[in-house]
Formats: structure tokens, sequence, C-alpha cells
């Protein structure tokens, strides 16, 4: 029996409208904002100590926001060094939108971008078949997780209001 769900990634659209309405009915942000204040300065002390470059790798780095939240606080604890940040994000949607973020925000002269327009799964072979090993600072998959929250929470049926 085919399965009634369609992939979010195809339709931008759908893919915004599922995940307003996700929020609407979760404690997402509330959650991700408490980590992000209690929990994420205590992870940034750990892993940029002597390095004059931290690598971080954001898989579903969505439109930026938190992204940029957690660049900041990087920022702050290491005031001057390189951040080299690569974003794995499916939707060329969503990284027009990071791109367009990155263009407003002030004090990322030292911050340097690459987008990856690819599922985490397409990375991931890609990384395997190049035969490069990366070694990163930090890896976080935020948006990831909402992903897959909201493909679990919608379906072609008419969503919650």
């Amino acid at each position: 029996m085919a399965s009634s769900m369609r992939s979010l990634f195809s339709d931008h659209g759908r893919y915004v409208e599922s995940f307003r309405r996700f929020l609407s009915h979760s404690t997402e942000h509330q959650c991700m904002q408490e980590f992000m204040d209690k929990k994420l300065p205590g992870i940034i002390t750990r892993i940029g100590d002597t390095k004059s470059e931290i690598k971080i790798l954001s898989i579903g780095g969505g439109a930026g926001e938190i992204d940029l939240q957690i660049i900041s606080k990087v920022q702050a604890q290491y005031p001057g060094v390189c951040i080299n940040n690569e974003v794995v994000e499916p939707s060329a949607e969503q990284i027009a939108k990071y791109k367009e973020l990155v263009a407003k925000t002030s004090n990322l002269e030292n911050v340097k971008f690459a987008w990856c327009n690819e599922t985490s799964s397409e990375y991931q072979r890609r990384m395997l078949e190049k035969k490069e090993v990366q070694k990163w600072d930090f890896i976080h998959m935020i948006q990831e997780n909402e992903n897959l929250l909201i493909s679990n929470f919608t379906s072609d049926h008419d969503l919650p209001k």
C-alpha cells in the first residue's frame, strides 16, 4: 500500500505552513532558547581552547536564525577567532533566507559560510565518496530534529489549526 505522506521538501509553501502549525502546538522554541541560554555556553567553553579556527557543521540549518545565535555565542567566547560554518540544508528557499539574514547581520567579518543544498544523507554519502575526513569542533542538528517532528506531525490530510 502506497503511503499518503509526501515530502515537505518538495513543496516549500507546505513546509512553511506545516512548520508554523507545528510550532503553534509545541514548546520547541522555548526548549531551544533554554538550551541556548543554559547549556550551550558550557559546551562552547570546551570547543575552542587554543584554536585559531573553529569549525561548525549545521545539519538542517533552516533560515539561519538559530545558527546565528550559536555563532554569536561562539564569538563572545572566542573573540576574533575565525569561524567556518558549513550548513547542510535541503531547501534552496531556506538557504536563500539564510543568506539574506547573513547579509543583514553585523559582526560576521570573521565567519566564513559554506552552504550545501542537500539532505544530511546526501551530504554524508558525498563526504564518504570523497574519502576526505572532516573534523568539526561543533556539530548541531537543530532544524533536522524539527523536520523529523514536522514530518511525523503532517501528512496529506488536513493539518490541525
